[in-house]
């Protein structure tokens, strides 16, 4: 009985060997294919510690760092760490000090950052990689977890700076000569430059009244500073958006939109008693107050779909859409602001 024994337990120990030995499979980047490794350490659930140890020792193994513990049909039962199995006693069966393989396992097609975010949870330093029927295919070892989360790092950091993986014309912005760069941002600048002119043409229009009226002047740039930076803040959203998702955001434009009127009113009435109280003009105060907040919701109207005009249209939303949107936001403001001050002051 105990010679059977040994045969069957060799037989299915030739098969679990043979398994390590198998070519893997056509890999697919973005899966835990292509960081599947086969040639790793695998035992018998039935084997006991002294067993497995002598025929790890001795030979050499893309990764050593975890023992495999397979039924006779290959199916993944446990998993040993190595520190453990070297410490057990020669008679310790592999299934009391193995771990459950549950955790420590993930389908073929995974996709690769789900099996990073599956070690991280787990305290894992591997992820074993099974088949639909739960068998043993090969293991994703820490030194390709560790690649996995570089990757994805710097993925997820050229999302947030508005870099589209699948947009060219943005690398280049990054990769070409520093002549070839220059000539995608000076059409940008020049039609920023023109709106500058139109914005100098509006304000000379009202050199008289800001003559008599010269505190008005004071608030210009305050005004025209924070609606571009809500109208900022609006553009960074959408630009980053734009990087993670294919959708349409419109969807999206009137929260965006309350937002920013929810800001430049809270800016307004923040604003409204200090001008108040140092220039004792109420209507000087309504106007900076007023200013503020419909300044602010017309700047991140435009912050939100000058990107997403840009996008659509085929052009890079982070270059094109900075300066146009810059220099429309501020003549927005000016006109918002002398209007309202036509009202309340001159």
């Amino acid at each position: 009985m105990a010679v059977r024994d040994d045969i069957e337990s060799m037989t299915a120990l030739s098969r679990l060997r043979t398994f390590t030995h198998t070519p893997p499979v056509e890999s697919h980047d973005q899966t835990v294919e292509s960081y599947l490794v086969t040639s790793v350490p695998v035992a018998g659930s039935w084997e006991r510690a002294g067993d497995a140890r002598a025929r790890v020792i001795g030979k050499r193994f893309d990764d050593a760092s975890h023992v495999f513990t397979l039924c006779e049909d290959r199916r993944l039962v446990g998993v040993v760490a190595i520190r453990d199995l070297l410490g057990a006693e020669e008679t310790t069966p592999l299934r009391d000090i193995a771990r459950a393989a549950e955790p420590y396992s993930v389908p073929l097609d995974a996709d690769r950052e789900d099996a990073a975010s599956v070690a991280i949870r787990s305290g894992l330093s591997i992820l074993a990689v099974c088949d639909a029927e739960g068998r043993f295919l090969g293991v994703v070892p820490a030194r390709a977890l560790m690649t996995i989360l570089r990757d994805e790092h710097l993925e997820d950091l050229h999302h947030m700076a508005g870099i589209l993986s699948k947009s060219e014309a943005a690398k280049d912005a990054l990769t070409a000569a520093p002549h070839r760069r220059a000539l995608y941002r000076l059409p940008w600048l020049l039609v920023g430059m023109t709106g500058s002119a139109v914005a100098t043409a509006m304000m000379s229009r009202f050199e008289a009244a800001l003559s008599a009226h010269i505190a008005v002047a004071f608030f210009i740039p305050a005004i025209v500073y924070l609606a571009d930076s809500v109208g900022t803040q609006s553009e960074v959203v959408v630009v980053r958006g734009l990087s993670l998702t294919d959708s349409a955001l419109l969807p999206l434009f009137a929260g965006e939109l309350g937002t920013g009127a929810l800001l430049g009113s809270m800016l307004g009435c923040l604003a409204f008693p200090v001008v108040w109280f140092f220039f004792a003009s109420v209507g000087l105060a309504a106007t900076v107050g007023i200013s503020l907040a419909v300044a602010s919701t017309i700047a991140t109207a435009f912050g939100f779909l000058m990107p997403w005009m840009f996008a659509r249209l085929g052009y890079d939303a982070a270059l094109g859409s900075g300066p146009v949107a810059t220099v429309v936001q501020d003549t927005f403001s000016l006109m918002t602001y002398f209007v309202v001050a036509s009202w309340l002051v001159f």
